[in-house]
């Protein structure tokens, strides 16, 4: 008995430090990825970058749609979490720098000259940094690593608060660039469903809304704006073992459409997009875990395919 007391406490440790690794938020409307909303011990400080490969027609930041564009992004963002306690409730902190290229080309609709135009344009430099707060509402109290150990996993309920700051690499002669020059303010709340043999599975969910500041510095134009742009993802998460996971994965994402001085642009979204995760947890510090998603229903021109590969360090 004593035997197998131990292994069930070895096998809990590597399941907490499973969910330590977890994957960070991304720094746009593009997705947030699996294991990104359940609870885990406050003082814990992850490391994040990653490699993130875009090819699609929507801008870096994918926010909005570019009807006839041709996007191609590298990106390496940064992300730095830190969990802590907001009184008895949980909360977590992401701060995210993504360093970017950027190859696009396109027959783009100029609202100015009421014309297509064809541009071709490459540029490295960063996207908008953004930070994301997550604030427990429900099932997500503050715990140290050994209160969480004799935690039962339960519904959770977190809201979710963002900005992205207009500090991204911009030039006003271009029409597609890689930071926005305007505020994103994010809203949200995410939930966690765990069920299952010993809750191994989860349905992880999150409901958003992003709104948009006015771009003020157009070529040509006094200025550009952004509708509200309505986010929804869904992962369903399962740990295989104590060190390997997987996810399905799926995101909508709804209006966002764009103007130039009041003049439609031709690129609100109505898409749905899917795909998988796979994760290992290679030491108790150390693990690794990628993905792969791309659209695949829609209403208009939306187009993406998405391949990212993450590190994640904690301490």
């Amino acid at each position: 008995m004593r035997t197998t007391g131990r292994k069930s406490t070895i096998v809990g440790i590597l399941i907490v430090l499973c969910l330590l690794i977890l994957p960070a938020g991304r720094a746009d409307a593009q997705g947030d990825g699996p294991h990104n909303l359940p609870l885990i011990p406050i003082n814990t400080n992850i490391f994040t970058p990653q490699v993130l490969v875009l090819s699609g027609n929507f801008i870096p930041a994918g926010t909005a749609v570019v009807p006839g564009a041709s996007v191609d992004v590298v990106a390496v963002p940064i992300t730095y979490i830190r969990t802590f306690a907001l009184g008895s409730h949980f909360g977590r902190l992401f701060a995210v720098l993504p360093v970017s290229t950027l190859d696009a080309s396109a027959d783009v609709f100029d609202p100015i000259q009421g014309k297509y135009r064809f541009i071709d344009r490459g540029r490295s430099g960063i996207m908008d940094p953004m930070v994301t707060l997550h604030i427990g509402l429900a099932g997500a109290p503050a715990l140290k690593l050994g209160e969480f150990m004799k935690h039962p996993k339960s519904f959770q309920m977190v809201a979710i608060a963002g900005v992205g700051m207009p500090f991204g690499t911009y030039d006003s002669s271009r029409l597609i660039n890689l930071g926005t020059n305007r505020w994103t303010l994010r809203t949200g709340i995410g939930t966690v469903f765990p069920f299952g043999e010993k809750k191994r599975t989860a349905l992880e969910m999150s409901n958003n809304l992003y709104f948009f500041t006015k771009n003020s510095d157009v070529r040509g134009a006094d200025y550009r704006q952004q509708d509200p742009l309505y986010v929804m993802e869904n992962h369903l998460t399962h740990n295989f073992t104590p060190k390997f996971w997987g996810s399905l994965d799926a995101r909508y994402q709804y209006g966002g459409a764009v103007s130039t001085d009041g003049v439609p642009d031709h690129s609100w979204t109505n898409a749905l997009g899917g795909g998988f995760t796979f994760g290992y947890q290679v030491t108790p510090h150390f693990g690794v875990w990628s993905s792969f998603d791309k659209v695949l229903l829609k209403s208009g021109d939306a187009e993406e395919k998405m391949f990212r590969f993450q590190i994640a360090y904690s301490f």
